[in-house]
């Protein structure tokens, strides 16, 4: 079902920004893929098996306790790399990637980006960009979920997701939401009740659109500009 591609470029931000002589270099190596919403991209405490460029479609960053509480702490979209951390030692990761969403994109084997990561040319740049990005968001997310209510939090989130999906209409289920605010699922339901009451979603059988964009940043908190000025810095 997946072939080999390097005839068209990708529209994965990384993939994108690549010299002519870069990007065919990494397209000898790229399998073109479809992935479903909830497909593990790859598991916590193992060597990554792949790393994956999206074109469309967002993956969850996550941690969990030895009692299986999941915490996400970040999502990734067609800005960056899913898997990048495998130019480190063992390439081991302490984080689980899931898909939130369905999507596609192309993936290719750690050994052949380790390579082309340390030509130290463009690719170095852009997922050491990259990284910087997904540490602040990682960051500002955790401050976040110390601080502010959830409905809040809630609001910041999904403003976050619309622009990684370039889409105001996101299909997420109140798990998925719970575990990204870091708040059990009762919490959750109470918050999307909140946000649909005041006019600035609609919420039905695992959808949720965003209906008022201009009054759902207000309601968010500060939490959401701090992480969009930051994506925007180190990805474009």
């Amino acid at each position: 079902m997946s072939q080999p591609s390097n005839r068209l470029r990708p529209t994965n931000s990384v993939l994108t920004a690549l010299p002519d002589a870069e990007y065919l270099r990494i397209a000898e190596h790229l399998i073109e893929i479809s992935l479903k919403q909830g497909e593990v991209l790859h598991e916590s405490d193992t060597p990554a098996q792949y790393v994956y460029f999206l074109d469309e479609g967002v993956a969850s960053i996550s941690v969990s306790s030895e009692e299986g509480k999941e915490l996400m702490l970040s999502i990734v979209g067609d800005e960056g790399i899913v898997g990048e951390r495998a130019i480190f030692k063992e390439g081991y990761f302490i984080i689980r990637c899931e898909m939130l969403t369905d999507g596609s994109g192309r993936r290719m084997l750690p050994k052949a980006f380790e390579e082309e990561f340390n030509r130290g040319e463009t690719l170095h740049q852009l997922v050491l960009n990259r990284m910087e990005a997904r540490t602040t968001e990682t960051a500002q997310t955790a401050l976040c979920n110390q601080m502010h209510s959830v409905e809040r939090r809630l609001a910041r989130w999904l403003l976050t997701l619309a622009d990684r999906l370039h889409a105001e209409e996101m299909h997420v289920t109140h798990e998925h939401m719970a575990n990204m605010v870091g708040v059990r699922r009762a919490g959750i339901t109470n918050a999307v009740g909140v946000l649909r009451e005041e006019g600035l979603i609609k919420s039905e059988r695992g959808t949720v659109t965003i209906l008022d964009r201009a009054r759902m940043e207000a309601q968010a908190c500060e939490c959401y500009a701090i992480i969009k000025e930051a994506i925007e810095t180190f990805t474009s």
